[in-house]
């Protein structure tokens, strides 16, 4: 009786916790890309527009580095705008780590 009693109550554990991590927002179908830029100390001086899949996401300088967050599994195209440089890298996302995509702008 008492390994019955064990049993069940692992098992509720477990469902309140995948529960409790899947309406937190942590969702195992969601990733994080961290973007930094590489060129020429002229071009990582300039602002630039980011964006993933033709989607702006943000802004930032050259030298800085931006997290995007709520990404899908799968390949995705990072793209960065400045008035001067531009540049654009395909990664893809994978497994359960966030990613670093560094993008080279000329």
């Amino acid at each position: 009786m008492s390994k019955n009693i064990l049993t069940k109550a692992l098992l509720v554990l477990v469902v309140v916790i995948l529960s409790a991590t899947l309406l937190t927002g942590c969702s195992l179908f969601s990733k994080t890309a961290t973007v930094k830029l590489s060129g020429t100390t002229t071009a990582l001086a300039e602002t630039y527009n980011i964006y993933v899949d033709d989607e702006f996401e943000d802004s930032m300088v050259g030298t800085g580095s931006l997290e995007i967050t709520g990404l899908s599994i799968g390949k995705h195209t990072f793209a960065a705008e400045s008035t001067n440089y531009s540049g654009e890298k395909s990664a893809t996302i994978t497994g359960l780590w966030s990613i670093t995509v560094t993008i080279p702008v000329e």
